[in-house]
């Protein structure tokens, strides 16, 4: 191969990397960009919630009065410590599971007592959700409530940051 072609080979290569390396860096800029917004809900089709200031964003979307935040925080701390409980269940059997899994000769019985245990959790995991969204929409007036249905009906629809459609 000659050297003139040599050049243009590796002139085209670099040209090509130049590229896919600005489309990478354009897109890490643009989902930084969108993940970092939080945006009003009252008037919106689209909610975006935050993964992190939970609180502060349901503070400030929902307008709670202070003796609404002290309530709302109250049960907010008292879900999670719940829910991380029950999590922390969850995955001590799932490692259980996996070291049942990973013998010789797994146990089969062993194995779907232990995933029906971890059906309990899941469900006692739910039920502890439904009883935190009773205990906000009890202190909540009429039109926080909507704005709190907006809000938890996105959270059904992902995991992290959530964008739903909401209906006017």
């Amino acid at each position: 191969m000659d050297y003139f072609n040599k050049n243009k080979i590796l002139i085209w290569l670099i040209i090509i990397l130049l590229a896919i390396n600005v489309s990478t860096v354009a897109t890490i800029g643009y989902h930084f960009y969108t993940r970092g917004r939080v945006e009003r809900i009252n008037n919106r089709r689209h909610v975006r919630i935050p993964n992190k200031r939970f609180g502060r964003f349901m503070f400030k979307e929902l307008d709670l009065n202070r003796s609404q935040r002290g309530k709302f925080q109250e049960f907010q701390d008292e879900y999670h410590h719940n829910a991380m409980n029950i999590t922390k269940e969850m995955m001590e059997k799932r490692n259980e599971i996996f070291e049942e899994l990973s013998k010789e000769n797994p146990d089969t019985l062993k194995l779907y007592e232990m995933a029906g245990d971890i059906g309990i959790y899941h469900k006692n995991l739910k039920k502890q959700t439904i009883r935190h969204y009773v205990k906000m929409k009890k202190n909540c007036d009429k039109q926080q409530q909507k704005k709190l249905l907006k809000i938890y009906s996105a959270m059904q629809n992902s995991k992290a940051d959530i964008v739903c459609k909401m209906q006017r």
